[in-house]
């Protein structure tokens, strides 16, 4: 465990009751406005690379927490994983520009990103198992699975894995 005056750990319990990532791109936005920006994109990091190292990016674009990948991406940059950042950024660009924010918008990227047509999609997504494996199924052609396998070694090994590079950056800034 760190010594850090500033462990940004305490920092995702103080903001996991006031930030919302439930309700919506303006929820989200309303409640990160008055937070402090370095805790909040640090929050954002951890809940991606949580995310990431759970279930990978289909995971995370799929569920709610997809809304906050943006102060994600700061996040990690600010730190000091660039390498992390890139790949993240990568996988964004892949659901279009502007990054969308609501989670229907977030699916309705994946399904255009996915390649498939109409018709192909409409069989992948007949039948009764779980939606989410429908989402994995259609997506599979986004290669997903080897940018998680990079994030999930750069989340260990790049600037002295996740935890130091979070801790070292908060114990860098005026916080709360």
């Amino acid at each position: 465990m760190s010594d850090s005056a500033n462990n940004h750990g305490d920092y995702i319990g103080l903001l996991y009751e006031k930030v919302d990532i439930y309700n919506g791109a303006e929820k989200y936005l309303a409640s990160i406005s008055v937070e402090p920006h370095a805790a909040v994109v640090v929050y954002a990091a951890h809940f991606c690379q949580s995310e990431i190292q759970n279930g990978g990016l289909l995971q995370f674009f799929w569920n709610n927490t997809g809304v906050l990948a943006p102060e994600a991406l700061e996040g990690f940059r600010v730190i000091g994983m660039p390498r992390l950042a890139a790949v993240l950024e990568r996988a964004m660009a892949k659901l279009g520009e502007p990054y969308p924010r609501e989670r229907d918008d977030r699916w309705d990227a994946l399904l255009v990103a996915s390649g498939f047509d109409e018709d192909a999609l409409k069989v992948i997504f007949e039948g009764t198992e779980s939606l989410y494996l429908k989402f994995v199924n259609a997506t599979e052609g986004l290669d997903f699975r080897s940018s998680d396998e990079q994030i999930w070694d750069l989340t260990d090994n790049e600037n002295g894995g996740f935890v130091r590079a979070a801790n070292q950056y908060l114990d860098s800034q005026p916080l709360m």
